[in-house]
């Protein structure tokens, strides 16, 4: 065998042997701990779960009144409120990669998305109203469509625009700045990046509430008088969030009130 072939039979060696190192695997998650009356529809039928306990790919999660779950996977942590109901639907396991997808029945979830060393996590939450995918994020999803993000930053879309398309997210960390693409490659155009504090709601219909609108929201609780001593009269801008600002603030001498004028960009 001559030094050429011998090269190209090394090189599809090493192509082939990275083939058998990427593929995903279905996994488990553990329930960390229960409060009350936590089920998972397993075989058809409802089972008690308690901690320890291990739930799969394609199985039901469900909490009864006054009852909470908390569960891990591969570091990520999901909390379960009363009364909700989750379908795992994808908990898949790579070399260098993890996916999680979770469809949301009824009542709220809070998620804390964590990747593990060396490997990236696609994250996604739905329901028929709203999509949210994230990267090293804190968020809560609820199933009337109203989606929380305390940390991190989130992408989020209307439930009708999903295709069950998923990619893994750029490697680093989410601020302002970060697009859409980077936290969720196969999102939709018009998709939303929410960023910590802020609040999206959607509807059958579409977008209810931006994040825009909420900061907006948010700022209204300035503008009532609040009693607070100064030394001096002061003029001044105070940025409030992204897209927003809080301007012509005007404070009166000693003991007194604060008369602010709320400006948003559009």
């Amino acid at each position: 065998m001559d030094l050429f072939k011998m090269l190209k039979k090394a090189v599809s060696l090493v192509v082939l042997a990275g083939c058998f190192t990427l593929p995903l695997f279905a996994s488990s998650a553990t329930i960390v701990s229960v409060e009350g009356k936590v089920e998972v529809l397993r075989n058809g039928d409802w089972k008690t779960l308690s901690a320890n306990s291990n739930v799969a790919e394609g199985e039901i999660i469900s909490t009864g009144f006054k009852s909470k779950a908390v569960l891990n996977y591969q570091g990520s942590i999901m909390q379960l409120g009363p009364l909700t109901r989750i379908t795992l639907e994808k908990l898949m396991q790579g070399n260098q990669s993890d996916t999680v997808q979770v469809y949301v029945n009824t009542g709220a979830i809070k998620s804390t998305v964590r990747q593990t060393e060396n490997k990236r996590i696609s994250y996604t939450v739905r329901n028929p109203v709203a999509v949210a995918s994230v990267r090293g994020t804190e968020f809560t999803f609820q199933s009337n469509g109203i989606i929380s993000c305390n940390e991190g930053a989130i992408v989020t879309y209307h439930g009708a625009q999903y295709n069950g398309a998923t990619g893994v997210p750029a490697s680093g960390t989410s601020n302002a700045a970060t697009s859409a693409d980077d936290i969720a490659p196969n999102s939709p155009l018009g998709a939303v990046v929410v960023l910590p504090g802020q609040n999206v709601a959607f509807t059958s219909t579409g977008m209810s509430l931006n994040p825009a609108q909420n900061a907006a929201n948010n700022a209204t609780s300035v503008l009532a008088t609040v009693n607070t001593p100064t030394n001096e009269g002061a003029r001044t801008g105070v940025v409030i969030g992204s897209g927003s600002s809080v301007s012509n603030a005007e404070t009166n001498l000693g003991v007194g009130s604060i008369s602010v004028t709320a400006e948003f960009e559009k």
